[in-house]
């Protein structure tokens, strides 16, 4: 499953939608507005998955990584990637109230 997700300071475009906004392809939301509030984002990359977030996320998303933050997922910690599930548990750890924007 991919998803774009709005939280309180900012949104992040995740997997899938990330490479169809930049190959220009429809994401089923109004691109032009989408582009619009992702104008001001950065993109971070690890292990073959981009996302793009605003600069304020992906700040402390490339800095997680760095540090080889882990997050509770199940039973278990898991370290962080930038798969959907995994991140969308990091993004809600943050304290932001996290809202599916697209399926």
């Amino acid at each position: 499953m991919t998803m774009l997700v709005a939280c309180d300071d900012g949104i992040v475009l995740t997997g899938e939608h990330h490479e169809r906004l930049v190959e220009a392809l429809p994401l089923g939301v109004d691109a032009e507005a989408l582009e619009g509030a992702l104008a001001d984002c950065r993109t971070v990359t690890h292990l073959g998955t981009t996302v793009s977030a605003s600069r304020e996320i992906a700040f402390d998303l490339r800095t997680a990584i760095r540090l080889y933050e882990r997050v509770p997922l199940g039973d278990h910690d898991v370290e962080l990637t930038l798969d959907d599930p995994i991140l969308l548990v990091w993004l809600r750890g943050r304290g932001g109230n996290v809202e599916v924007l697209s399926p």
